[in-house]
């Protein structure tokens, strides 16, 4: 199980870090939480994105047009 966990840290950072280049948040800090605490930290992840791109583009954008 430790041996699992150990090799799926740095997959887990890796990821967060290209997906938080991608999102322009800062990469070394999401690659961090997703070496220490894994897919736990994706909620987090997608709602700071979102928020992100809400101070981005303001309150009145609409992110969802119909």
């Amino acid at each position: 199980m430790i041996l699992i966990l150990s090799l799926a840290a740095p997959l887990f950072g890796g990821l967060f870090y290209v997906a938080a280049l991608q999102s322009a948040l800062p990469p070394r800090r999401w690659a961090l939480l997703g070496c220490l605490f894994g897919p736990a930290v994706f909620p987090l992840f997608m709602a700071r994105r979102r928020w992100s791109l809400i101070c981005a583009r303001g309150m009145a954008y609409g992110l969802l047009r119909a």
